[in-house]
């Protein structure tokens, strides 16, 4: 209620401003508000009620085998097209918790049965993975619901990783991370401007939104643990130094917004940061996920705020059990690092005081 109440203070205070020409359709945006905050409010719901259907599905996968259908791949991508399509028209023309929820299970269902029909087939993995790429792709644009366009997306992410892993490209995760990490950056700093555009695309926004965190994150974990690919460590240091040249340009516009003019203070504040993140040069799972921090925090996202800062430390952790150093070599350098962050901190809390008693 509280945020409510802060929304429609909100829209007063933009009226007064902008004077009696400014016109919006308050009922309407209440209500979808109202909508949205229901979804979220039964969101743990839906994610319990969706492993249940996962292990109905699996039941149901069990049954199959009695009937003897995995021995017709013609069945079995018939049955997954039927559940596919089942899935999107059920959450296009109802909307109930229960159905909603049903509908997802069923398409994961949908999915893993066109998977086994497929490769029943002897049909190349690159042209299934492509195959259901496209099925999500299909399913974004039909469908809004917030789970089955979430798992959507991450099926695109999961999807593009394993045709690289298949085709030996490993280097091409780098591209990968790189390519996400500016998705991202658009999506969160062009918020306003796509949740505006159009209706599907404000529907879209929030689960893709973390699906986008979710599938950037894929490609972190994949260059965050030695040896999980095959992937030279020198080469490393690509993505990382894109992905820190993207932090400055934040940081860029983050020192505009607060009104920082000094030269002095400008050039403190990069060398700092460059400072720390020069360490996380070979590590883009750290760099990136400060990235994810960093951009949660800017646009006050708490949920992608916690993941990456799970993911930080989990990273941090990984890579400083990974090091190939000493035990002091190890500390050194996370005290180093630690200072910094520090010094950092204590910096822009005197400048971003200064600047609020001016």
């Amino acid at each position: 209620m509280d945020k409510l109440v802060d929304k429609q203070e909100i829209l007063r205070h933009i009226r007064a401003m902008e004077g009696e020409h400014f016109a919006f359709d308050e009922d309407a945006m209440f209500i979808e508000y109202q909508k949205r905050e229901g979804e979220r409010s039964n969101l743990v719901i839906k994610v319990l009620s969706v492993f249940g259907g996962i292990l109905a599905s699996l039941a149901f996968l069990g049954s199959l085998l009695l009937f003897e259908l995995y021995d017709s791949p013609a069945g079995m991508l018939i049955v997954g097209g039927i559940c596919i399509v089942a899935a999107i028209w059920l959450n296009k023309k109802i909307e109930n918790l229960i159905i909603d929820t049903f509908s997802v299970s069923i398409y994961v269902l949908g999915i893993v049965l066109l998977i086994i029909g497929m490769f029943s087939l002897e049909l190349h993995e690159d042209l299934i993975n492509l195959c259901v790429i496209a099925i999500a792709l299909g399913c974004l644009f039909v469908t809004q619901n917030y789970i089955l366009s979430f798992i959507s997306t991450l099926i695109v992410g999961g999807g593009i990783l394993l045709l690289i892993i298949s085709k030996d490209l490993y280097g091409a995760i780098q591209a990968y991370i790189v390519l996400y990490a500016l998705i991202l950056v658009y999506f969160f700093m062009a918020e306003a401007k796509l949740m505006t555009s159009s209706i599907q695309i404000s529907k879209l926004y929030d689960p893709l939104r973390i699906g986008l965190v979710f599938s950037f994150l894929l490609g972190l974990v994949s260059l965050g643990k030695n040896d999980l690919v095959p992937i030279s460590y020198d080469s490393l240091w690509m993505s990382s130094l894109m992905i820190i040249l993207i932090i400055l340009y934040l940081i860029r516009d983050k020192v505009a917004a607060l009104g920082i003019n000094s030269k002095k203070s400008v050039v403190w504040i990069y060398v700092l940061s460059v400072l720390t993140l020069l360490p996380t040069i070979f590590a883009p799972a750290i760099s990136g996920s400060l990235l994810l921090v960093m951009l949660c925090f800017m646009v006050n996202y708490k949920t992608g705020l916690a993941i990456g800062i799970i993911a930080l430390v989990y990273f941090v952790i990984q890579y400083y059990y990974d090091l190939n150093f000493t035990l002091l070599t190890k500390s050194i350098m996370l005290f180093v690092s630690g200072v910094l962050f520090l010094l950092f901190y204590v910096f822009l809390t005197k400048k971003i005081g200064a600047n609020e008693k001016v």
